[in-house]
């Protein structure tokens, strides 16, 4: 995914639309298992990958997290690149928490077309 230059020296990354907002690049059996346990926690049938999505991946979905709802935490590497001393680019990977909600907890968000 491509990220754009701001003003103040920080990236942002372009909009998502609804397609990128369902699809996945890596897959964590772990992570399946831990959406799978908050689920039956919660008395839903929700699958991991299908159900359960970020806050920022529901609103390109056209959905708005209910209020009051709380997320599942689940841990994630981030992919980056940084230069190194040598000046050549590195990748490199780092953890990362992220919450999820599943789709119980959102309504469809007031003026999109799922309202």
């Amino acid at each position: 995914m491509t990220t754009l230059e701001l003003t103040t020296g920080t990236t942002r990354r372009p909009k998502m639309t609804a397609e990128q907002a369902q699809s996945f690049e890596r897959f964590s059996l772990n992570n399946a298992a831990i959406l799978a346990g908050a689920a039956a926690a919660r008395g839903c049938e929700c699958q991991a990958y299908s159900d359960w999505f970020t806050y920022n991946r529901w609103v390109a979905q056209g959905q708005q997290v209910q209020r009051g709802e709380h997320g599942t935490k689940i841990s994630t590497y981030v992919h980056g690149v940084k230069t190194g001393d040598d000046g050549k680019e590195v990748e490199y990977k780092f953890p990362r928490t992220s919450t999820v909600f599943c789709r119980h907890q959102v309504a469809p968000a007031k003026g999109s077309e799922n309202a």
